[in-house]
């Protein structure tokens, strides 16, 4: 059956290339992870699927059964999961990475803009991708138990979805995000130059962005999750449709997108598709360029009127 699954998914990813020639235009396009999972709780964007087996907290072993699962991948082994809007379903900019990954986008020009969306990838590549996050996975908010003692804030990397974005000209990129489901439009978002280049092992549990931990996780530590290649640039705390983050995308650079929802719950609850819109405009150039610029003019002006003069 897993054979099965993986065979059909591999087609789709075929299926995606051969579309992407309608779905890329000569401006940017967006390439998705076709892994998905049947909890809302649950890691998804996991690159890599095999089937060793595992332990359980308490060291009782269960043998492999014939499912091949993300989590038993540790991020490093087994089948590779197929991509679309890639050539052959692989993975995009040729990440080798152990964290997990939901989404690419390539900018292929000034002035370019898209969506990420389910939606989206379910009109250009005909897979409905999951994309989605938890209402505390960027921040998580802490809570109550079911016995009434207080749950401290985790910032478990469950829901956190991450994304590449890279832009072939030098620009600024602003992205702007919206809920499609039930918890409020306050997305926290963190931009980190690079990719992951961790090859070791990988585990879907962990806090991260999480100041408040016995082991605080300041919002703008690098190489979060315990990846590696990851340098933080930039974050914000309050982006929506309305709200941006601006960033300056450097030319062939690959950028790291970190995401979720920020304090207005738990990392596992409210879980929900989101919506993503990048778009791009030119970097400004410094006053000083031009006032230089115009006094190379002048210079240049007041050394043709000099010759002018002493040929007369």
């Amino acid at each position: 059956m897993i054979k099965t699954k993986l065979a059909k998914a591999v087609s789709m990813a075929v299926a995606g290339v051969a579309l992407s020639a309608g779905a890329t235009t000569a401006s940017a396009h967006v390439m998705y992870n076709t892994f998905t999972t049947t909890s809302a709780s649950s890691t998804d964007g996991w690159t890599r699927v095999n089937d060793i087996g595992s332990t359980s907290s308490t060291g009782v072993y269960t043998p492999p059964d014939g499912v091949f699962t993300g989590p038993e991948s540790k991020g490093n082994s087994g089948n590779l999961v197929p991509w679309v809007g890639t050539a052959g379903g692989a993975l995009p900019f040729g990440y080798a990475g152990s964290s997990h990954l939901n989404w690419a986008a390539h900018l292929h020009s000034a002035g370019s803009s898209l969506t990420v969306s389910a939606a989206d990838a379910l009109a250009d590549y005909g897979v409905a991708a999951e994309i989605d996050t938890g209402a505390g996975a960027w921040l998580d908010a802490g809570g109550v138990s079911s016995t009434g003692a207080p749950i401290a804030p985790t910032g478990w990397r469950h829901q956190t979805d991450i994304g590449l974005i890279k832009s072939d000209v030098t620009q600024k990129v602003t992205i702007n995000l919206s809920t499609l489901g039930s918890f409020n439009n306050n997305f926290g978002v963190t931009v980190f130059t690079g990719m992951d280049t961790n090859t070791g092992n990988y585990s879907h549990h962990g806090s991260w962005n999480c100041p408040t931990c016995a082991t605080p996780k300041p919002l703008t530590d690098s190489n979060p999750f315990g990846t590696s290649g990851l340098a933080y640039l930039t974050h914000d705390e309050s982006v929506d449709a309305l709200n941006g983050l601006t960033f300056t995308a450097v030319a062939g650079q690959i950028y790291s997108i970190y995401l979720g929802g920020n304090g207005v719950g738990r990392w596992s609850q409210n879980v929900a598709g989101y919506s993503m819109d990048i778009t791009t405009s030119a970097v400004p150039v410094p006053g000083a360029v031009w006032l230089f610029g115009s006094a190379m003019a002048g210079l240049i002006g007041f050394g043709g009127r000099r010759k002018a003069a002493v040929a007369a």
